[in-house]
């Protein structure tokens, strides 16, 4: 696992570059810095093998900055990030290994990364496999960019997914019988779990994955190695907005929740958690569409507000701020379509009017 820093005064491209690191899962961003200062301070400590650094920055220049990085940690790489190529002869006058030009593209960055991993003794391989799992809208296992793993049965499937669900996790023989084969004879039952467990292994093996990546010991425990998991994802942007609510961050929950959780499958043990899962994203919309509000970028907010409403029809406070926002820019069509929309489905399915809150919210704006 190699060691990054990431430094740059602009918080967004900070997260820019994490988004872009995800995709390299031998990569670890030890430190994310605002103020060159400040990761001077603890560069030494962290002993990064990389340093992505920003050259234009008010606090320190980013050439004085490597400068001093490399006085304290001389065998780090550093990748400079420039918006102007004026400054690519400075950098390697400084021994930088390499520069990347703003707005960053991906086929450059992985040129950069390319160097980066061949010299620190990584192979090529490791960058072109990438195994993701999918579990926001129907549930995929494969490797990124192709076709996804085919199960043998539907059963293996939830068995695999089972596991995963409770990855990390020792489940034991009973709890899986309950859960995945609870209509049958144990002695059947049994017989299933172990021919399951057998396709699952050939299965993975067969695909190409090795068990340091995804593999099943002890007691029915699966264990997961650098995996490129969605809702993992998910719960990392959705920890990072309750400490600090920014757009960027809501945008990245949003961009994440694809689907449901495990999407179209019949399997009870997952409702709790798609209940939970598909909560924390409507809450963040939510958030994300008053942040919009505020800033007065009505359509930004109406978009997600609307793919909200697709998903959870039935929540109040979806209708609520969409009907203020049509209030606010004066739409009355608009408002009147959507509220006849959300009565006929609160009837048709719940057998239930609007509350009076909103029921007055549209009576205002006619």
């Amino acid at each position: 696992m190699l060691r990054a820093v990431l430094i740059d005064d602009e918080r967004p491209a900070l997260r820019g570059l994490e988004h872009l690191l995800k995709d390299y899962p031998m990569i670890e961003i030890a430190g994310m810095f605002t103020n060159p200062l400040e990761a001077i301070k603890k560069i030494a400590g962290i002993n990064p093998q990389m340093v992505f650094l920003d050259i234009n920055m008010p606090q320190l220049q980013g050439i004085d900055a490597a400068s001093k990085i490399l006085d304290l940690c001389p065998d780090t790489d550093i990748i400079f990030i420039t918006a102007h190529d004026q400054y690519a002869i400075e950098a390697f006058e400084l021994h930088a290994l390499d520069y990347v030009l703003k707005p960053i593209s991906k086929d450059r960055f992985e040129k950069t990364l390319q160097r980066v991993t061949k010299k620190n003794g990584i192979i090529r391989q490791s960058l072109e496999k990438n195994l993701a799992i999918k579990c926001f809208g129907r549930f995929q296992v494969g490797w990124a960019g192709e076709e996804p793993i085919k199960w043998r049965t539907e059963k293996t499937k939830e068995l695999f997914a089972f596991l995963l669900h409770h990855q990390g996790q020792e489940v034991s023989r009973d709890e899986i019988l309950d859960h995945i084969w609870p209509e049958i004879e144990v002695e059947k039952a049994v017989h299933q779990l172990h021919n399951g467990i057998y396709y699952i292994r050939k299965t993975l093996e067969e695909y190409g994955i090795e068990r340091s990546l995804a593999g099943i010991s002890g007691n029915y425990c699966l264990r997961l190695g650098a995996v490129a998991l969605d809702i993992w994802l998910f719960r990392e942007h959705i920890t990072v907005v309750k400490n600090n609510p920014q757009i960027k961050g809501f945008e990245a929950v949003a961009e994440l929740y694809t689907g449901e959780y495990l999407e179209g499958s019949d399997w009870p043990w997952a409702d709790l958690e798609r209940e939970q899962l598909s909560k924390q994203h409507s809450e963040a919309i939510l958030s994300l569409a008053k942040a919009y509000i505020e800033k007065k970028q009505f359509d930004r907010a109406e978009e997600h507000l609307l793919k909200a409403f697709k998903r959870d029809p039935y929540e109040e406070s979806i209708t609520e701020l969409l009907l203020n926002i049509y209030r606010t820019t004066g739409d009355k069509n608009k408002a009147v379509r959507h509220f006849m929309e959300y009565e006929k489905v609160l009837k048709e399915e719940l057998g239930i009017k609007p509350q009076e809150k909103i029921q007055r919210i549209c009576s205002a704006i006619k």
